[in-house]
C-alpha cells in the first residue's frame, strides 16, 4: 500500500520562503515610522489618519530621530494614552511591531 502526498513540494517552498523571510528579519532592522505605523494601523488605534497627524498634533515638534528622543518619556506616554488604544508608547511600539513583522514574514 502506498499512500500519494500532493502539494508537498509547493508546501516545502513555502517553507523555505517563509524561512528565508524570517531571517529577513530576525536581529536589528532598522524601520521607518511610516513603515512601523501605516495607515490602517494609525486608523484603527488612534485618533490619527497616519503617523504624520499623530506628531503634529502633539506638543512637541519632531523633524528628526533627535527631536523624538528628547521628548519626556512620562508626558509621552500620557499624550500615546489620551488618543491611541494604548497606554504607553512601549505597548504602542511593540503592536506595531508585532503587526510589521506579520507583514514582512506574509510578503
Amino acid at each position: 500500500m502506498s499512500v500519494e502526498i500532493r502539494g508537498f513540494e509547493e508546501l516545502a517552498d513555502e517553507l523555505d520562503r517563509l524561512q528565508d523571510r524570517t531571517e529577513a528579519v530576525d536581529g536589528e532592522t532598522a524601520v521607518s515610522f511610516a513603515e512601523l505605523f501605516p495607515e490602517d494601523f494609525m486608523q484603527t488605534h488612534t485618533e490619527f489618519e497616519s503617523i504624520r497627524q499623530f506628531f503634529e498634533a502633539s506638543p512637541w515638534t519632531v523633524e528628526s530621530e533627535a527631536d523624538f528622543d528628547r521628548i519626556p518619556g512620562e508626558q509621552f506616554d500620557a499624550y500615546v494614552d489620551e488618543h491611541t488604544g494604548f497606554n504607553s508608547w512601549e505597548a504602542m511600539l511593540s503592536a506595531a511591531a508585532r503587526e510589521w513583522i506579520g507583514r514582512e514574514l506574509a510578503a
